[in-house]
């Protein structure tokens, strides 16, 4: 009853919430529009990119500590952005995956603001940002990135305390691929540690879910029954934030769709978003911006996670 009362209440707070129904800047939901239900990096970037004209490093009053080995593998690294600690309780703890169908992506685009920028918007709330590389396929193929995520949360969980964040209120935060390893992460408690998952609440974007890419997941029918999370996310009773784009991709606004159905049927109804006038890119690019489009519904979610 306490899981479902959050959720009720959630809904009620986003929709009555001026922040939460930001709209998209007219001239960018254009370019979005014509750029269409497709994955398009450069094009993407050049509708956000300048609205971070001002964000240089060294940030002014956030410290970065990059590339902190969390495993043995050169991709097992993640980076973490603090503010000084202030007095009080210890900071909520955000880690974030990236995307990249399992196979690319990087926790830190080179020369481009993304996705430092979903880090330093978390420190301007009042969190700890963690960012993560995982290994990628065809050279891992599943489990390892699973695997990873689960070391990477057990980082957080022996470290963040030194650098004020509380180790005991982790939320995790994924897009498309890293959407997917968050589903699989907490559906199996294969990856678990002592202490169960360890996290608070999770927030996913635009994932693929039962359709993972092969290269990671197999082609074999059987063995990709039993990779995939839906069944499992169903006895998860911490709070989800699921959510698509608008315009997103195809199989995106599918599995999206569906696992909010399937969630909801088997009475875990998650707070689900259909981001307006956003690409499966964009979403993320806007955090941090004065588009609060997405962010705004975020932060709410964020806040009430205890």
């Amino acid at each position: 009853m306490q899981y479902r009362f959050f959720v009720g209440a959630l809904f009620a707070l986003t929709a009555t919430s001026s922040v939460s129904l930001a709209q998209v800047p007219p001239d960018i939901a254009e370019g979005i529009r014509k750029i269409g239900p497709i994955i398009d990096g450069p094009g993407t970037q050049n509708l956000y990119a300048p609205l971070f004209a001002n964000q240089k490093e060294p940030y002014a009053d956030v410290t970065v500590v990059r590339d902190i080995a969390y495993g043995t593998d050169p991709l097992q690294k993640l980076d973490l952005f603090t503010v000084a600690p202030t007095a009080g309780a210890p900071k909520p703890v955000v880690l974030f995956i990236h995307g990249g169908g399992f196979q690319r992506g990087d926790k830190r685009q080179a020369g481009l603001p993304f996705y430092d920028n979903v880090m330093l918007w978390l420190t301007r709330q009042g969190m700890v940002g963690v960012n993560i590389n995982y290994r990628l396929a065809p050279k891992h193929v599943w489990p390892a990135a699973h695997e990873d995520l689960a070391a990477a949360v057990g980082w957080v969980q022996a470290n963040i305390a030194q650098h004020g964040g509380d180790p005991d209120r982790l939320v995790l935060w994924g897009t498309s691929a890293g959407a997917d390893l968050i589903a699989g992460y907490l559906a199996y408690p294969q990856f678990h540690g002592p202490k169960g998952h360890g996290v608070k609440a999770a927030i996913m974007f635009s994932g693929y879910y039962e359709k993972g890419a092969p290269a990671y997941f197999g082609t074999d029918p059987a063995d990709r029954e039993k990779r995939v999370s839906t069944e499992g996310l169903k006895k998860v009773t911490i709070p989800l934030f699921v959510s698509r784009t608008e315009l997103d991709t195809p199989t995106a606004v599918e599995q999206g769709d569906a696992l909010n159905k399937a969630l909801c049927d088997a009475g875990r109804c998650p707070i689900y978003a259909v981001f307006k006038d956003h690409g499966h890119l964009s979403q993320l690019y806007s955090v941090g911006t004065a588009d609060t489009s997405v962010s705004g519904p975020i932060l709410e979610f964020l806040r009430k996670v205890k």
